[in-house]
């Protein structure tokens, strides 16, 4: 009796040795306390959750529409939730195992033929002595959740176009109205020039150069409808409905608040996809030591309560028995199977931490970029506005004077031309100047607080 016990407290004794603690994975040396593209926000009000960084009502509600219908998202929940389900496969290995059986033979000995029917529940249970089952369910727990955070991400990030695509409309149709406007007054010179011409006042050099800007403006007219029309069928495939091109957005560019600016560690704390790929590197940790701990003798109990009897209509009044077996199990030599995978499980744990010091790295990135575009649209936009109003003024000056007849066709043309693209461009970087903040809002860590939607 002395020698199982004494193998079994060797076995014990060399298993524990053998574990080691998992590290605890932490963010990388040398995160910078403050962002070096940092720009100054503390005007704008600030905003905690993605639907509070508008203020219209109907776009918020546009993005609850999306949240709801766009299959892709919805697709992705329910992949997630299938996780969820298999989840339950790395924790049943862990609880006990209860089977009921039913066997019947017959015997035909010199002595005669009988029968035996036998009933059993059994009940079998693997003692976790290392924490290996603990560990692969720990695995498979991180898998599940670096999933939920890719889902939260891919939420974000679908709040995030349905608001940029609904400023991207606006932006569209304003350029579409400046358009109009540069097609009505080239349509009214030309016609000024016909009459001009037919009166024997006017020159076809002036007559045609007239017409060849208006045929161009039209041009781009038709090149800005285009955009819009896209722009709209667009967003209706992201809230799910079919791309008809008849969801009109507002006339107004909305007013977009700006997120908050925590520090850089506390803004990698609050990204889905960094919490995603510290998820990751938990699960692959998990499975490595679950890898390592198959080397390790593993204890295992199984018991059979059963009855026995000659007849099936008997075995209600048999006495129950039982049977118990409690085993120990040492793997000596699987071929290089558990050492193979060991490593395997190793080199994952080394790749996914490099991914977590890319993921990093890119967040870095982003925030910064956005930062730095946020100043740089920033100074266009003061610039235009400058431009756009001197441009305003120099065209109703040259106007005047081509009436008065103190200067040329021409001159007023150039003014006109230059009024419309300044106002033009002074559109487009008002509108990316709001979808950059929107942007800014994502790279920063703001999510959605609407609940789960699965």
């Amino acid at each position: 009796m002395r020698m199982p016990v004494l193998l079994v407290c060797v076995c014990l004794a060399t298993g524990c040795a053998s574990l080691q603690p998992i590290e605890e994975t932490a963010l990388s040396e040398g995160i910078p306390e403050r962002w070096t593209s940092e720009t100054v926000l503390n005007e704008l009000p600030i905003a905690a959750d993605f639907l509070e960084l508008v203020d219209a009502e109907s776009l918020r509600e546009l993005v609850h529409e999306a949240l709801e219908n766009n299959p892709d998202l919805g697709a992705t929940a329910k992949r997630l939730a299938a996780q969820e389900y298999l989840l339950g496969l790395t924790r049943a290995p862990m609880r006990p195992r209860v089977q009921g059986g039913l066997n019947s033979d017959r015997n035909d000995l010199d002595t005669g033929a009988y029968n035996n029917h036998r009933a059993t529940i059994g009940v079998s249970w693997e003692l976790d002595l290392w924490g290996r089952l603990a560990d692969e369910h720990a695995a498979g727990r991180g898998a599940y959740l670096a999933a939920e955070r890719d889902w939260q991400r891919a939420r974000d990030a679908l709040a995030a176009r349905v608001i940029q695509t609904w400023i991207e409309q606006v932006t569209f149709r304003r350029a579409v109205t400046i358009e109009n406007e540069r097609v009505e007054v080239l349509r009214k010179v030309e016609l000024l020039l016909t009459e001009r011409y037919r009166d024997g006042t006017g020159n076809l050099d002036e007559l045609s150069s007239a017409r060849s800007r208006r045929e161009i403006a039209k041009a781009d007219l038709a090149l800005q409808q285009a955009a819009l029309n896209e722009s709209v069928r667009r967003l209706e495939l992201l809230v799910g409905r079919f791309p008809e091109g008849k969801l009109v957005s507002s006339e107004g560019l909305p007013i977009v608040r700006t997120a908050v600016a925590n520090v850089p560690v506390e803004t990698l704390k609050n990204r889905p996809d960094v919490q995603a790929a510290f998820a990751r590197v938990e699960s692959a940790q998990r499975a490595a030591r679950s890898a390592k701990k198959e080397a390790l003798p593993s204890l295992r109990f199984s018991g059979d309560i059963f009855r026995e009897g000659a007849q099936l209509s008997s075995l209600g009044g048999v006495a129950n028995q039982w049977s118990l077996l409690g085993s120990l199990f040492q793997p000596l030599f699987e071929g290089g199977r558990i050492q193979s995978v060991s490593r395997a499980r190793i080199s994952e744990v080394e790749a996914v931490l490099l991914d977590l010091r890319s993921v990093v790295l890119q967040a870095f990135k982003e925030v910064e970029d956005v930062m730095d575009v946020e100043k740089s649209l920033r100074a266009q936009a003061e610039a235009l506005t400058v431009a756009a109003e001197d441009s305003e003024l120099s065209s109703r000056y040259y106007e005047d004077r081509y009436r008065k007849g103190l200067d040329s066709l021409q001159s007023m043309l150039i003014a006109k031309e230059q009024e419309m693209a300044v106002k033009l461009r002074l559109n487009d970087v008002r509108g990316r100047t709001l979808i950059n903040r929107v942007n800014l809002a994502l790279t920063l860590g703001t999510s959605v607080k609407t609940g789960d939607i699965l």
